[in-house]
């Protein structure tokens, strides 16, 4: 039986921040979180061009830090750009979009779409 985030304190789902509360809906059990069903962004005007250098390939992390100032948001940089590899796919050289500061504040930390559906 799947139980919601209000159910169980684990550190994945735990975060506000984390992939799995603000990147799609999970199923969450006792012991594991269950499978995670990925949000779809869509790109916005005001979509923020990055492209990635030595310091930040396979960094999904550092590139956060950098755009945003905090790195809790390398799981977006990977979703918004649908990134699954970052050994092959966030390489030097590499064109991302991501969303402006306001739009990750307003539209997509506040969203409720973390866990299951009440």
């Amino acid at each position: 039986m799947a139980l919601t985030i209000d159910d169980i304190n684990t550190k994945s789902t735990d975060n506000r921040n984390s992939r799995y509360v603000q990147g799609g809906e999970t199923e969450i059990y006792n012991n594991r979180t269950g499978w995670w069903e990925r949000r779809v962004f869509e790109r916005q005007d005001d979509d923020i061009r990055f492209i990635v250098t030595a310091a930040e390939a396979k960094r999904p992390d550092a590139i956060s830090q950098f755009i945003y100032g905090k790195a809790i948001y390398g799981w977006l940089v990977l979703e918004y750009n649908n990134i699954v590899d970052v050994e092959t796919e966030l390489i030097v050289g590499a064109e991302l979009f991501l969303p402006s500061q306001q739009r990750l504040i307003l539209d997509i930390i506040t969203a409720p779409t973390g866990g299951i559906k009440k």
